[in-house]
This record gives structure tokens, sequence and C-alpha cells, in this order.
């Protein structure tokens, strides 16, 4: 989501000129730096000192307070970075990455599980425009909920340019010693949640040590509900020594990461996208992924593909990545082809025009 909102408005503030901006932030704590404000030609920034707990308690309950009462003014249109409408008096947009909550609750995080996963409904009623990350997103949710098909449009994000750029031997080295990193590693980057399949994922890892294939597996990435089965597992599996946690890395860091790697394993169950492919990609990392819903709709022919619920397959797919040189290079050219048709400049000036479609709209 903070991947999501930070391109959008920096790109949007490259060349919208004309619309009028208004941002909101809420912590008891923390204050929105400076240098985080997108540099909008014309905007207004409220940073508010509230528990934000408290107002998503109001927010997630009842439409009030309005977001146009913090600003002094009526906003004509609200876009909330979530799948719940934020109280306003003007039209509403919402962003939807997936619809997981729904079918697992228990496993997708406090916020999604419990207010998600009882207001979306209400929430794709009552939006004037809802956007999504992909075709398999949006046709789910006209299955399920029956919105007006046209009120719901697949914006493809872009990919920071940063991963595209190449990193110095010097800096790769650092890095390297810095993390004591090995010469060759497998690599997932995400968070330790179950929809992920990281315990699959070791599965997967205990197979290749059987068939003699001893290599590390690194995750980078915040601790999720997974982390401690994910500990026991690995003790199991007689995997402790071979597994590597990073822990959250910064941008410049994560680069370096994904240069080191020998492959990026991505064994999701379920995405509504996955930057991490298209980071991956356009490093020039050879890309195993499953099949679940949206992964190949990322990927394209920049992956090779396995059935998440198997992991002599996924294996196999690692292997062949790992042991055939002429499959790799064709692999990572494929990738480096697909990661260039992710743009944050095409993203943010589709969601303008969406913007302005909606407000014309119905007025």
């Amino acid at each position: 989501m903070g991947t999501y909102l930070r391109n959008l408005l920096f790109q949007l503030a490259r060349f919208d000129t004309v619309n009028e901006y208004y941002l909101f932030s809420a912590s008891w704590k923390d204050r929105f730096l400076e240098e985080k404000i997108p540099p909008l030609a014309r905007k207004k920034m409220c940073d508010r000192r509230l528990p934000v707990r408290l107002l998503n308690f109001f927010w997630y309950r009842w439409p009030w307070p309005r977001l146009d009462w913090f600003f002094g003014t009526s906003l004509d249109l609200t876009h909330s970075a979530t799948p719940l409408i934020l109280p306003t008096r003007g039209k509403k947009i919402i962003t939807i990455y997936d619809l997981y909550f729904l079918d697992s609750p228990q496993r997708a995080g406090v916020e999604a599980g419990k207010f998600f996963f009882r207001r979306v409904a209400d929430s794709i009623r009552e939006a004037d425009g809802v956007i999504t990350f992909s075709r398999f997103t949006r046709e789910e949710m006209i299955a399920r909920f029956d919105p007006e098909p046209a009120k719901i449009e697949v914006i493809l994000p872009g990919l920071d340019p940063a991963f595209e750029q190449d990193v110095t031997p010097s800096e790769l080295e650092r890095v390297r010693q810095k993390f004591r990193l090995p010469p060759a590693f497998l690599l997932f980057v995400g968070a330790q949640e179950s929809r992920k399949n990281l315990l699959g994922l070791l599965d997967c890892l205990a197979i290749l040590h059987r068939s003699g294939k001893k290599i590390p597996l690194v995750l980078v990435g915040p601790a999720g509900l997974d982390s401690e089965r994910l500990q026991t597992r690995a003790k199991e599996l007689d995997l402790s020594g071979w597994v590597r946690q990073l822990g959250y890395l910064d941008q410049t860091e994560l680069r370096s990461v994904y240069r080191l790697a020998s492959a990026f394993v991505f064994p999701s169950f379920r995405e509504g996208f996955g930057f991490p492919l298209l980071e991956a990609m356009a490093s020039g990392l050879p890309v195993v992924a499953s099949t679940a819903p949206a992964i190949p709709e990322v990927c394209g022919d920049g992956a090779v593909f396995f059935n998440p619920e198997d992991a002599e397959e996924m294996a196999r797919q690692i292997l062949l990545v790992l042991d055939d040189i002429q499959a790799r290079e064709g692999l990572v050219a494929r990738g480096r082809r697909r990661a260039k048709d992710f743009s944050w400049e095409a993203a943010a000036r589709h969601t303008l025009a969406f913007y302005h479609a909606v407000m014309e709209r119905g007025s």
C-alpha cells in the first residue's frame, strides 16, 4: 500500500498542475516527514495528531468524521488506498489489491480479516469507482458482488526504475559482507504470512537437499503470522542452518540482494499482484513462481511456474533454472522484457484519467 501511494502521488506531481490534492495523515506519535510529501503543484497536507486506531474505529463503523471536515472544504473526489471507502460528501474511489481476506480472514491480518471482511461488499457497492491491479481480481469482484462492471478499472502498477539500474561491484560486495550472504542462494521477498506458502517452500528446500542440491534460502521481509511455524518446520526438516532471515531491507540493499541471488522463488497460494516479481525480473534474476491466481498474469513469459501445492514440482523447476544455463539465460532475458511493461508514469496517467471518468459519470 505504501509503495502504491508513494509512487502514484510522486508521478502525479510530475505532470498534473491543474487539480488540487488534499493529503491526509494521522498518528499519535509519528509525524509525516517533509521529504516524503509529494511535490504536487497544488496541494494541502493535513497531518493530525490522532491515534490511527481511534480514527479507524470510527471510520470502519460510521461515516464520521468526514474528511471534508478536516480540510474545511467539500472534496470532489476521495481515493482510499484500502478496500474501504473514506467518509466524504464527494465521489469515492477505493483500491482493492485482492480478495484473499474474504476466503481466509484468519490469515489475512487483523485489519483485513476483521474490518475489510465485514465491509468490503458495502464499499464496492457504494464506491463510484474501484481500482484493481489484475483482470483476475476484477472478474472475481464481479462474480462475488455483481457490481456495475464499468466502475471497476484494472490499472497496472509500475516498477521503480531503480531496480533496473546497475549496481557497482563494490556495493554488491559490501552487501554480501554485511549480511554474510553465501555465493549461491534462493531468495524470497515478502511478509511471512500463510498465503505466501513458505512452509511449502521449506518442504521444497528439503527435497532439493535430498537430491544433492545443498543451497541456502534467504528470506527478506517482515515477520508475520507464520514466523514461528517457519522456525519449527525448519528444525523438523533439519534446515535451520540453511535458512537466513534478513528482515526488512531498504531499497538500496534490496537491489543488491536481488543481484546476488541465484533464483527468486515466489510460492504464494494467492496474490493480487506481487511487486517482488517485477523487482526480481527487472534485476535480471530468474523467477520461479506459482500458478496461483494473478501471478502468471503479472509474469507473462518471464517466469517458470509450478503448482503451489506440489513441493516436488517446485523443486524440479528450481533445478531447471539452477542447472540449465541456456534455460536460465532465456528466462532472464524474457523477465527483463516483461518488467518494462510496467511504468508508474503510465499507472498515474491511467489513474488520473479514471478520476476524470468517475467525476463525469452521472454528473
